[in-house]
């Protein structure tokens, strides 16, 4: 009689594409009905605050970076102002492959492709878990968990990072695998999506010196092609916008001049307490307090789970808090996707069960609201 292991292995190798789908799409239809509830409430309290940077919720899917991203797929980098060349092609690159077969605007194909990338994205954690947890009810949870991360509202947007973590998750999971071309497309394509992606690397180099200290012989030829497959996608772009540009790591400065130059992460969450103390910043109060919310999922996930997930994580944390400005840090956080691992861990706990999924569907939604209202910068 096979093991419950080996039938849950067989299960994800195997199972049905159909069946796994089915499993998906209520959560994933309730992220699209909390971002719609997000967009009629941004309605309802339009003129409240007066933001600076005016008001986003005309502009529906496309607020914020989808403006951008469909003014690259729509004339190029050459006919945006200069900061546009901080967003890396790869989002842009998909979404006009799917231009030529669907009708409409370039906004119509970016917000099919990060929808669509949610759904694959929800499939991925889903299987992840179950490989590494042989736990189904508990890959089930997961797909709720990343479904209502406060900051999952940018996986209904015309923004990258669904793609960015269905690449991610999947390039985790063909790891666990050990299916090494796999692993090289995800990560040469992660990194073509957002500089983030070169952070894969990490779980990449954890995966290959666990291999070389087992077998203690040479590294073969596709894993050491992996560990550089970030770097090749990254760089392709950025010498290219370099060159193009007449401007060395002209990307990187790009992002620079709204992001501020880097500064020590620690050093910063200690500076945006004080200021948090003393009131100087009014401004910092949400990205503080998420901060140490997520330093503390931090330190359970290096507890809870494989050495590869936490260091991924938190090196993508510590990009987000390493810098002046830490706007947008929720969504930075979500592209270290295993820190949702440790919301999944809380969230099946008896007494969290329900407030933790609860809590976190309201700050989406909120999180989503202000972001509408120009309160907010996602």
């Amino acid at each position: 009689m096979k093991s419950k292991s080996l039938k849950l292995l067989e299960r994800v190798r195997d199972g049905s594409f159909r069946l796994d789908l089915l499993s998906v799409l209520p959560a994933f239809i309730l992220s699209k009905l909390l971002v719609l509830l997000a967009w009629l409430l941004s309605k309802a309290f339009s003129g409240t605050f007066n933001p600076a940077n005016g008001e986003r919720f005309d502009r529906g899917l496309m607020a914020w970076d989808g403006d951008w991203y469909a003014s690259i797929a729509t004339n190029g980098y050459d006919n945006v102002l200069v900061e546009g060349i901080r967003f890396f092609p790869g989002y842009v690159f998909v979404a006009r492959f799917f231009d030529y077969f669907i009708p409409g605007s370039a906004a119509v194909s970016l917000i099919i492709v990060a929808n669509i990338a949610s759904l694959i994205a929800l499939l991925g954690i889903k299987k992840l878990v179950l490989i590494e947890t042989e736990n189904e009810r508990l890959s089930k949870r997961a797909v709720w968990v990343l479904s209502v991360f406060p900051s999952s509202f940018v996986l209904t947007w015309a923004y990258a990072e669904s793609l960015f973590l269905s690449l991610s998750i999947f390039c985790f999971l063909a790891l666990r695998r050990e299916q090494w071309l796999r692993v090289i497309f995800c990560s040469f394509a992660a990194s073509l999506v957002r500089p983030t992606g070169l952070l894969l690397t990490i779980p990449i180099f954890c995966a290959v010196w666990g291999n070389w200290k087992i077998s203690q012989r040479r590294i073969s030829f596709r894993p050491m092609v992996a560990l550089i497959s970030g770097f090749i996608g990254a760089g392709i772009y950025v010498l290219w916008a370099s060159l193009h540009f007449n401007q060395s790591f002209a990307p990187i400065k790009a992002q620079e001049s709204f992001r501020g130059s880097f500064v020590d992460p620690f050093s910063r969450v200690i500076k945006g307490v004080i200021r948090v103390i003393t009131g100087t910043s009014a401004t910092e109060i949400l990205h503080i307090i998420s901060a140490l919310l997520l330093l503390a999922l931090l330190v359970k996930l290096f507890k809870d789970w494989p050495l590869r997930y936490g260091l991924f994580s938190g090196s993508c944390l510590a990009v987000a808090l390493g810098a002046e400005n830490i706007n947008s840090l929720e969504r930075y956080a979500l592209n270290g996707f295993p820190i949702i691992l440790s919301v999944l861990l809380l969230a099946s706990q008896p007494r969290f069960r329900v407030a933790v999924p609860f809590v976190s569907a309201c700050c989406m939604v909120s999180l989503c609201t202000f972001a509408w209202l120009g309160v907010y910068v996602p």
